[in-house]
């Protein structure tokens, strides 16, 4: 699976109050993708800075390859129901 980049610009809206951890997006700028992740969303992915970085290196030379069937199950492993 490839990431392109997109020229489409489209606006977040600032987070809910039952997201305090998140920072309220800014205005997309023109031909320019940007993301930020909240201190506790890099906390639960479990991801060194250093890894973000060579993944952030990785898109914007657009060499990163992501497994769809590792993506697939991390995606149905987090919404899981622990059985008890």
């Amino acid at each position: 699976m490839r990431i392109e980049p997109t020229d489409k610009s489209f606006r977040v809206g600032p987070a809910s109050p039952a997201q305090p951890d998140t920072v309220p997006a800014s205005p997309a700028r023109s031909g320019s993708d940007h993301v930020e992740l909240s201190a506790l969303s890099q906390a639960a992915g479990g991801l060194s800075p250093q890894r973000l970085d060579e993944i952030q290196a990785q898109v914007t030379s657009g060499n990163y390859q992501a497994s769809a069937a590792a993506v697939s199950h991390s995606i149905v492993d987090f919404y899981l129901i622990p059985v008890k």
